[in-house]
């Protein structure tokens, strides 16, 4: 029997439906396999092959199904047209399925979008907290922990980390972000 995989802090999505993901167009994610997810949580959507995090979603619900169940609703609030255009995708992903086999329906409401995309090994670094959160709780508390570390987190508070990383370098404002965060986890802030 196939184990069951949790969904914790963040569901991976092929960068193909990062702009339906986005328009609301894509509701759904169709697993091959037993997933679980508590519903209600809210994870970060995260494109692949990037591992860029695009969105906050909160889980609406999780339906098992097997393949021969699907509809055409399922396929259009997975982004498709019909069954048909979803088997395709989804048997090029898992190869080959059968009517039997088992999927996992994981529906979701994007309910905050990154303009700037947030990769995924910063925010499991920050422990699931976003970079602009962490600048704005650094600045709103006026930490102080270096001239540098002080500027980039203002930087990010005020222009976004897009800005700042074009500014800055992604080495030097992660190691920032990271400093800040930690300062603010020994002050009991976070």
């Amino acid at each position: 029997m196939a184990k069951t995989v949790q969904i914790r802090k963040f569901m991976l999505i092929d960068n193909a439906y990062k702009e339906r993901i986005l328009k609301g167009k894509k509701v759904t994610t169709i697993r091959y396999g037993k997933y679980e997810a508590k519903e209600g949580s809210e994870v970060y959507i995260v494109i692949t092959p990037s591992d860029t995090a695009i969105a906050k979603a909160r889980i609406k619900g999780i339906t098992k199904k097997k393949v021969r169940e699907l509809t055409d609703e399922d396929a259009r609030k997975d982004g498709f047209k019909n069954v048909k255009e979803l088997l395709k995708a989804l048997n090029k992903i898992y190869g080959e399925l059968y009517g039997d086999d088992e999927i996992t329906i994981i529906e979701f409401e994007v309910i905050k979008q990154f303009k700037e995309g947030i990769p995924l090994k910063w925010l499991k670094g920050l422990n699931y907290r976003e970079p602009e959160e962490i600048a704005k709780l650094y600045v709103e508390n006026s930490l102080k922990i270096s001239p540098d570390v002080d500027l980039i987190m203002k930087k990010v508070h005020e222009e976004g980390l897009k800005a700042t990383v074009k500014k800055y370098g992604p080495k030097r404002v992660r190691d920032a972000i990271l400093k800040a965060y930690h300062e603010l986890y020994a002050k009991g802030i976070i």
